[in-house]
């Protein structure tokens, strides 16, 4: 089965709610522009009341190397890159003992067949987001005229799967969409944030019933 990734954690009822749901990955996003950031040091506090069972993922925006270096003192699972082209990821993921996945932002068929032309050594798995990272949209697969981007993402993770490659389906996913994105381009792991949040005193919240939702319909 597709496994479940919950990104953008910030509070320790999210990590009760991922907890009860029983998912696969959970997100710490260690970007400060981002509304869902959290530092490292949070972060590890956050983790230490997170089942064993659950991968923690660092989820950063081309990391300089005294990040890398923190993050892999911190007890991370996994280190998540936004914002690098290939070329740069790999010498990030030479900087670590971690398992590194490439987040790549698609907008259009060329830029997919651009991504695919580059070469992954050291990476473990790409992910698939929107043309704007963190924006709750898909890459517009779902959109009718679209058979050429999802034919292209499809040969992409071919391709990847070929390679032992982990391939993560992101960008605007929820309850309602995630059924269709795994039947299109049946991703290793299908990965959401704003698609399981409710509004709660102002600020987006993980909610464990959407949470549920999402996993049901995975």
């Amino acid at each position: 089965m597709t496994k479940i990734k919950i990104c953008g954690i910030t509070e320790e009822d999210e990590i009760a709610a991922l907890n009860e749901a029983g998912v696969d990955y959970a997100g710490f996003v260690l970007y400060e522009k981002s509304k869902r950031y959290v530092t490292v040091q949070k972060a590890t506090q956050l983790f230490k009341k997170l089942n064993k069972d659950i991968r923690k993922i660092a989820v950063t925006v081309a990391p300089e190397s005294g990040m890398i270096e923190e993050i892999g003192r911190a007890g991370f699972d996994l280190l998540q890159v936004h914002g690098v082209d290939a070329a740069k990821a790999e010498r990030i993921a030479a900087q670590t003992k971690l398992p590194v996945w490439l987040a790549v932002n698609l907008r259009d068929p060329a830029e997919v067949r651009r991504w695919r032309r580059e070469e992954y050594h050291r990476i473990a798995g790409i992910v698939i987001d929107a043309g704007a990272y963190g924006s709750g949209k898909t890459f517009g697969w779902e959109q009718s005229g679209q058979d050429e981007m999802c034919c292209a993402v499809r040969a992409f993770r071919e391709e990847l799967l070929a390679e032992g490659r982990t391939f993560v389906l992101a960008g605007g996913l929820d309850a309602e969409n995630v059924a269709e994105g795994i039947r299109i381009f049946s991703p290793d792991v299908a990965d959401v944030s704003s698609g399981v949040e409710v509004l709660c005193d102002g600020k987006r919240m993980k909610n464990k019933i959407k949470i549920i939702e999402f996993k049901k319909a995975v």
